[in-house]
């Protein structure tokens, strides 16, 4: 492979990486925004608080993922 397609390749590889990142970024922007509206009940609340902490750690998952695939991208460089 010539030396500009693998600079071609090593920034798409780059682009798609940003890509999720910030698609990972979003979500937990997403997730971590908003408050109660007054009158809002604790179970509501409460009900609420769970289902973000659910999602933080859908998040922390995707995280992971991310993260084992680089390490192993960086493994077969080597």
């Amino acid at each position: 492979m010539s030396q500009r397609l693998k600079v071609k390749e090593m920034v798409m590889q780059m682009h798609e990486k940003n890509l999720v990142l910030m698609n990972i970024l979003r979500d937990i922007a997403e997730n971590e925004m908003g408050d109660f509206a007054p009158g809002t009940t604790e179970a509501e609340i409460a009900r609420c608080l769970a289902d973000r902490a659910a999602r933080r750690t859908e998040i922390l998952g995707e995280i992971r993922y991310v993260l084992h695939q680089e390490d192993l991208a960086q493994r077969v460089q080597a």
